[in-house]
């Protein structure tokens, strides 16, 4: 547990690192990377029958899917903001169902569509650059 603990604690001090140079589209660049992230780990989890961990890690995913989002623009997003904020209602709904029936497929559908999110924000933001 202790060990757990450890390791806790430099994940939080390292997110703290990037957070703290990110710029707006990098904050939400590290809220994707981190969601995939709670979301494997809770996939992992069920896997491994540790419903605490599935909790926390289902817990982390969909507190990150409200930051997702409640920073959504929606007077400057038009119907991308829309289109998001429907993505990120879907995936909260099947974030919930899948800790409800301990579903680790329906987890791994959620993450694979994140990443496809994550990928085309990381393009946008390549761009930009």
């Amino acid at each position: 547990m202790l060990h757990r603990n450890a390791i806790r604690a430099y994940q939080q001090a390292e997110q703290d690192f990037y957070v703290d140079g990110a710029d707006s589209h990098g904050l939400v660049e590290i809220l994707y990377r981190e969601l995939v992230s709670a979301l494997e780990r809770a996939e992992k989890a069920i896997e491994a029958k540790d419903y605490a961990e599935r909790a926390q890690e289902t817990t982390r995913a969909l507190t990150i899917l409200y930051v997702l989002g409640s920073s959504l623009d929606f007077t400057k997003g038009g119907d991308v903001a829309n289109s998001l904020a429907q993505f990120y209602e879907w995936a909260r709904l099947n974030v919930i169902e899948a800790g409800r029936v301990t579903s680790a497929e329906r987890l791994a559908t959620v993450r694979k569509s994140v990443l496809e999110i994550a990928e085309a924000w990381h393009t946008i933001g390549a761009r930009v650059d």
